[in-house]
């Protein structure tokens, strides 16, 4: 069978040098698998060769046989001539080429053979388990040890002690008279062990029974049989920039140390999928005695190219936010001034900061912000704007009223301005602030309604879309 091989790859190490190894590699595994697969016909064949190719002696095994079947064709012709001499002497031969003195001799030393096998025999005359019963375990070195190959034995437990106390079926193989190993299954599924040996007085003694596996172990180790592998490891993992490529192949898990840095918390399980290091998704749980609102689940991707990805929520990690005020508050004519909201009412990550008025992430995630400010001021000319300002600059102008009563006599007119479903991305430590712009000649002042007239309300609605 003649094998090409590529032999010659792409000069650069890319997608095509991989394709043309993997194909080089899959040319000899298929060759070696085909050598093997012959192999393994030619050995269970009934006939491999035929008794002519095969040598023997200067001669072939199809000579042999035929001049050996004539000389036993021979020896028949000459009984039927009333000499059998010849006969009883070959019938005196073993196919070993062994002589005996006798052919009683010959038969004696086969029915010995036959009837110590009978010492041991595996099932009864009917084809049925050869079963032994038993009152108690503790005489089962003495009746056992004696024997040697294999055997059925019920077993009641005695003074020795099954583990369950109760009862086992059981299969003993003794190689030798003192030394040998009982295999036993309880009626739960169990299954233990109890080996025979000999202490230093040349006594017997078992070493007492030890549990091999229960039935649902077994299954379960069964069930969680594939071609890849899951890998647990004691070793914390510290660093969330460790390359991808060093990760084993299959589920890997891991505690994070406390003290490691770029996951979404400090404590929490590390659970890597890795099928090639083009296809390796990595999951991050938290876990550990935190604020229950951190609970959640975060998945990031790793690329060859580019390297790992940010952490994307899955689930969990949700985040609110509600303020409003407890001072009146009154505003500068002509000037964007910051509007101070000193009063939480819910707050589910402690991220707002009454002494500069500054909401801070403390989760990664697109935020939906409301705002709503009830204003006293007079009937005259007003202008006035809100602003949403994030890390210090201005994000977005959120609302603006400009209003020229029809008749500007002395009076109160008093006026809510609102504002709600501004969406702004953050990103762990942004922050976002709220200013107010009012023009000149207005006298306008922020109530000290309560928080269902004067609010500033921030909520998590999900993760941050890639490309946003």
């Amino acid at each position: 069978m003649a094998i090409k091989l590529i032999k010659t790859y792409s000069p650069n190490e890319n997608a095509t040098r991989l394709k043309q190894q993997e194909q080089d590699a899959q040319t000899i595994e298929d060759a070696l698998n085909k050598q093997s697969s012959d192999l393994d016909t030619h050995e269970n064949a009934k006939i491999a060769h035929s008794a002519s190719q095969i040598s023997y002696e200067g001669t072939n095994v199809d000579t042999a046989l035929k001049a050996v079947n004539a000389y036993v064709d021979n020896l028949v012709i000459e009984a039927s001539k009333g000499d059998s001499n010849a006969e009883v002497v070959a019938a005196r031969t073993t196919y070993r080429g062994t002589t005996f003195t006798s052919l009683k001799t010959l038969l004696d030393t086969y029915w010995q053979k036959v009837d110590s096998g009978q010492n041991s025999r595996i099932t009864q005359d009917d084809g049925k388990a050869y079963q032994r019963v038993m009152a108690t375990d503790s005489s089962i070195l003495d009746i056992v040890q004696p024997l040697s190959g294999i055997h059925s034995w019920y077993i009641q437990g005695g003074n020795v002690g099954l583990p369950s106390g109760g009862s086992m079926r059981a299969l003993s193989v003794f190689s030798e008279p003192l030394t040998g190993w009982i295999i036993g299954t309880l009626n739960n599924g169990e299954m233990y062990i109890n080996t025979s040996t000999v202490d230093v007085n040349g006594n017997p003694v078992w070493k007492g029974w030890s549990r091999i596996a229960t039935e649902s172990f077994v299954t379960g180790i069964t069930d969680s049989i594939n071609t890849q592998k899951i890998n647990t490891i004691s070793t914390k993992i510290a660093d969330a920039t460790i390359s991808g490529e060093t990760y084993p192949i299959g589920i890997t898990i891991q505690e994070l140390d406390t003290t490691a840095s770029g996951f979404p918390t400090n404590y929490g399980i590390v659970e890597t999928h890795k099928l090639s290091n083009n296809r390796l998704t990595q999951y991050f749980y938290n876990t550990g005695n935190t604020n229950p609102y951190f609970e959640g689940g975060w998945a990031r991707h790793w690329r060859t190219t580019y390297g790992w990805s940010k952490w994307y929520s899955v689930f969990g990690t949700n985040s609110w936010c509600n303020v409003g005020v407890t001072n009146t508050q009154s505003l500068t004519q002509g000037y964007t001034q910051k509007v101070k909201f000193d009063r939480v009412i819910t707050d589910s990550h402690l991220q707002f900061n009454t002494s500069n008025s500054r909401f801070i992430a403390k989760v990664r995630g697109m935020y939906s912000v409301g705002v709503g400010l009830y204003i006293d001021r007079f009937k005259q000319y007003n202008n006035v704007e809100l602003n949403l300002y994030k890390n210090g600059i201005r994000f977005k102008t959120i609302y603006q009223n400009r209003q020229a009563p029809g008749s500007e006599n002395t009076g109160e007119f008093n006026q809510g301005h609102y504002a709600s479903g501004v969406n702004v991305p953050l990103e762990v430590g942004d922050y976002i602030e709220i200013f107010i712009f009012v023009g000149n000649g207005q006298t306008l002042t922020i109530t000290n309604n309560a928080g269902d007239s004067n609010y500033f309300d921030i909520y998590r609605i999900g993760d941050i879309p890639p490309g946003v």
